[in-house]
């Protein structure tokens, strides 16, 4: 028997890509909850593909992988990050964030394939729906409830991977080629919107866009900010820009006029009661999902 107090407490790494940052948040619920019982780390998918940070799963006991829901399927870069993964008998677990419970966002078939291709065995996969960050701006008080949910859904994941408990999302075909369709479009296409941004002459030059893009597809000559072709659609030069300078051409219905999750997480007057048992329409299944 291991006397009490010199049991040696697990580790878990934590890789996740983030555009605007929902998944950076759930990174960091997981990573608290983590800490309570174990030893944890959280790094960046971008700094391992651009050499920020040293690869190195082998430290861990458990690895997990993050990302945003994009066209039913991971983002493009997750699945480079996945490729640099070193081979590896590993536990680990997937975590995604999405604008709406719908189909689970998507199947993760494919992450999870490409995981156990490098030896790493996939035990448990979470959905923590977040605030939609194109296309419809939610009600603040529908974020704050989204955000509150999934503290507790980031507690309950970190016990149960914890503990070993065993929970993999099952994908139907149909899922799996819808998303195999959709995100290959996605692929295809992101680079174009990319291409399609502007920035206006209200831009400071202050680079912020240059620092945070993920790909280093910005770039920055003599005085003009210019879009190169690796562009993975993650939207944060857009809503990170602290003059609003950075706007899309052609897919101007794609961009929210204001995207601050954040801020509204921190503003005690917001009240998370937007949705409840009789809600009705297309919100319903946002309280099945929080109740689940």
């Amino acid at each position: 028997m291991v006397p009490i107090g010199t049991m040696t407490k697990k580790s878990v790494g934590i890789y996740y890509f983030s555009g605007t940052g929902n998944t950076e948040i759930v990174a960091h619920l997981l990573a608290k909850e983590f800490e309570k019982s174990a030893r944890v780390n959280v790094v960046k998918i971008e700094d391992v593909l651009k050499g920020v940070v040293r690869l190195k799963p082998e430290e861990y006991d458990i690895v997990g992988v993050g990302y945003p829901v994009h066209a039913l399927n991971a983002p493009k870069i997750v699945f480079e990050f996945v490729k640099q993964l070193p081979h590896g008998d590993k536990k680990a677990f997937l975590f995604k964030t999405s604008g709406d419970p719908f189909m689970r966002g998507g199947p993760t078939t494919m992450v999870r394939s490409r995981l156990c291709q490098k030896g790493y065995t996939v035990f448990y996969e979470g959905l923590l729906v977040m605030p939609s960050n194109v296309l419809v701006k939610y009600d603040d008080t529908l974020v704050k409830q989204l955000y509150n949910t999934a503290v507790k859904k980031a507690a309950k994941m970190a016990e149960d991977i914890l503990s070993g408990t065993v929970k993999i999302q099952k994908d139907d075909i149909l899922s799996q080629v819808l998303a195999y369709f959709f995100s290959g479009l996605e692929w295809m296409g992101a680079p174009f919107i990319g291409k399609d941004l502007r920035v206006s002459p209200s831009c400071n030059l202050c680079n912020e866009c240059v620092r945070n893009c993920p790909t280093n597809t910005i770039v920055r000559k003599d005085d003009t900010i210019t879009f190169g072709w690796g562009c993975v659609a993650c939207m944060r030069c857009i809503y990170n820009c602290p003059v609003n300078a950075i706007k899309p051409r052609l897919y101007k219905f794609f961009v929210l006029k204001e995207y601050n999750v954040q801020k509204i997480i921190d503003d005690p007057t917001i009240k998370g009661d937007y949705v409840s048992k009789d809600t009705k329409g297309y919100f319903k299944r946002f309280y099945d999902y929080m109740i689940e």
